[in-house]
């Protein structure tokens, strides 16, 4: 089925060249009638182009098209017989040349994207042209219409080739502008015969081609000439069999049109109008000549201005090419492959070296080279020192990690707490702003018959805060475990944590010491939140007391305590600033209001609920701010 399609889109392709082909050559009949054999005209740039974009199936096409149109004029059996001949080298020869003139190493599609693309065609073009024009004279030789070495042979020489470079250059660039699919030969591996042998045949068609014509032109047409025609076309139809084994290698860039492309458009189009202005100035200047003669001179002017113009037009392009084209595309494409290529940064060295190439140029290029070489220089040394630091972040962070899993572990987070107990109930959370925080947490059995319960908040974030607080929340438990009251507790603490405190770092803290049997709660606060307390059936109230001075603030503290009886139902709730002082984006903070509001809202419900219910009315209220503040909260409920 795949070979089935692959046979028809090529049959499709060759209809369509020999369609064009004889719309063009029925056009241009009328506007260009020379001799018999064929027409001069632009017409003449299409069997070339055609062949070398399609092989085979566009020159088989092209012939196909031009013995149609013969036998439509009404031409004898051997003029359409030996146009079709002729038409077919005219367009297979500039294929194989394409493919078979070696001046690299691989060989691209058909492409003028390079001065050398450039000049390789053009070379192509006046070969095909001349040895088409030979022939065709040397086959009219033979009928007896026009003699070899005449200027009938010199025209279709100059007329093809002034052509094939207006014209074709035009239609071959527009092709690879549009995307047009070219006909791709296979590379032969391995060859019957060498390919030297054929290089070898081009160099004897030459030699035997030049002879034969300086012969012809001081000789009447004889035998040998007939010979030496004979066994030049014979060596041009062996070499149209030589096998292709450069290469083929796809377009070299995404740019739909180089700069090179689009300067041999400008030079192609300022060269056709000078054509056509020589050509109406030959039309007022030469008189009293034959058709032929006419057309002689005209072709001559023009090819003769071309030639000077497209000379230097084409040293002007390798000029360019060279020092502006080449380089831009080149950096373009350095840069490219930089920014694309995930290993551009490994490959910095190459890509470095590659810039140094044009940085000795002293123009905007060269300045543009260096410019991108030393920023590619910089941008590996940053790349050096951003995987250090992101290596030593990444060690930080998983230092930090385990810091944030230690203080996580020392805080109690078994829930229920104590389930062998049923007098009493506690529930906690803690909520570091960073990895690991300053706000902590304690509850504990003094003794069977006394629990503590501990709030308390670090100056300060992050680290030192953690550790700080890692100290005080060892400092509390150890004194409260040697049945100190809370105010005792806190005044040995406090001397404690100013030894050695030259950061002056402090703790703000809220100590309760329940009797379970009685209900007695004796409470100390050192510079902290005051509590909520709920009598049971009752709303939450603020427990107010006195506050001390904060702890690690200032040796020899002495601070008080206060007692209250407890009943059955009765609830304390705990909190940092991290919950009052929670913002929002317009800058307003939760309060205390809005806590105890929301408190009395859910009185009733479990004490796990209770805490859930305020951090989310929290976070509904920060709703896009960042969390600022370490948040914490214990509720406690007496059941006894």
């Amino acid at each position: 089925m795949k070979n089935l399609e692959n046979i028809k889109s090529k049959v499709i392709l060759l209809a369509l060249c020999s369609a064009v082909i004889f719309i063009m050559k029925f056009i241009f009949h009328y506007f260009f009638p020379g001799i018999p054999i064929s027409e001069l005209g632009p017409a003449s740039a299409l069997p070339p182009v055609l062949g070398l974009m399609f092989g085979v199936w566009g020159a088989a096409g092209v012939a196909i098209g031009y013995s149609v149109s013969e036998l439509a004029a009404g031409s004898s059996p051997e003029i359409y017989g030996i146009s079709f001949f002729i038409q077919f080298l005219y367009a297979y020869i500039p294929y194989k040349l394409w493919y078979t003139l070696n001046w690299d190493e691989t060989t691209t599609l058909p492409r003028l994207d390079t001065v050398k693309h450039l000049v390789k065609f053009v070379v192509i073009m006046f070969i095909n042209a001349a040895v088409m024009a030979g022939l065709l004279g040397f086959l009219m030789d033979g009928l007896g219409l026009y003699d070899l070495v005449s200027l009938t042979t010199l025209i279709f020489a100059v007329n093809n080739f002034d052509f094939s470079i207006m014209f074709g250059t035009l239609i071959l660039i527009g092709a690879n502008f549009y995307g047009i699919s070219m006909y791709k030969p296979k590379k032969v591996k391995k060859t019957r015969v060498p390919p030297k042998i054929f290089d070898l045949i081009a160099v004897l068609v030459v030699v035997i081609s030049i002879g034969n014509g300086i012969y012809s032109a001081f000789t009447d047409p004889n035998i040998w000439g007939w010979i030496a025609g004979v066994i030049t076309y014979s060596l041009v139809l062996i070499y149209v069999f030589r096998p292709i084994t450069s290469e083929i290698r796809e377009r070299a860039t995404e740019i739909k049109m180089s700069l090179t492309e689009n300067l041999i458009v400008i030079f192609i189009i300022m060269g056709a109008i000078i054509a056509i202005l020589t050509g109406i100035r030959s039309l007022f200047i030469v008189s009293a000549m034959t058709n032929l003669q006419f057309w002689d001179s005209v072709y001559l002017n023009i090819t003769l201005i071309l030639s000077v113009f497209y000379i230097a037009s084409i040293a002007f392009l390798w000029y360019i090419e060279r020092n502006i084209s080449t380089p831009i595309e080149s950096i373009s494409d350095i840069v490219k492959n930089y920014v694309s290529d995930s290993g551009g940064i490994r490959n910095n060295d190459a890509i470095i070296s590659k810039c140094e190439q044009y940085t000795a140029q002293k123009s905007e290029v060269g300045i543009l080279a260096a410019s991108f070489q030393k920023m590619a220089m910089d941008l590996e040394i940053y790349v050096k020192n951003l995987k250090s630091v992101t290596a030593e972040k990444e060690r930080i962070n998983t230092e930090l990690n385990v810091a944030k899993k230690i203080q996580e572990d020392m805080l109690p987070r078994k829930f229920p707490a104590f389930p062998e107990r049923n007098e009493f109930d506690v529930y906690a959370m803690n909520i570091p702003a960073k990895e690991v925080g300053g706000d902590f947490y304690d509850f504990f059995l003094i003794d069977e018959g006394h629990l503590a319960i501990v709030i308390a908040d670090v100056s300060g974030k992050g680290v030192p805060a953690a550790l700080f607080m890692v100290v005080a929340k060892t400092l509390i438990k150890n004194h409260a475990q040697l049945g100190k009251s809370p105010a005792e507790v806190f005044t040995a603490v406090n001397n404690q944590l100013c030894e050695g405190n030259d950061e002056n770092m402090f703790v703000t803290a809220w100590m309760g010491i329940l009797e379970i049997e009685t209900g007695k709660f004796t409470y100390v606060n050192a510079g902290h939140n005051p509590p909520l307390l709920k009598h049971a059936g009752k709303n939450y109230v603020w427990l107010k007391s006195k506050p001390g001075f904060v702890l690690a603030g200032m040796e020899d503290i002495n601070y008080h305590q206060n007692a209250i009886a407890l009943e059955p139902g009765d609830r304390v709730y705990l909190y940092t600033d991290g919950v009052t002082e929670a913002s929002n984006i317009n800058d307003e903070l939760f309060g205390d209001s809005r806590l105890l509001q929301i408190m009395n809202d859910k009185k009733d419900i479990g004490l796990k609920e209770l805490v859930s219910y305020v951090k989310e009315k929290v976070d509904v209220f920060a709703g896009e701010r960042e969390q600022f503040d370490d948040i914490t909260m214990l509720v406690m409920e007496y059941k006894k």
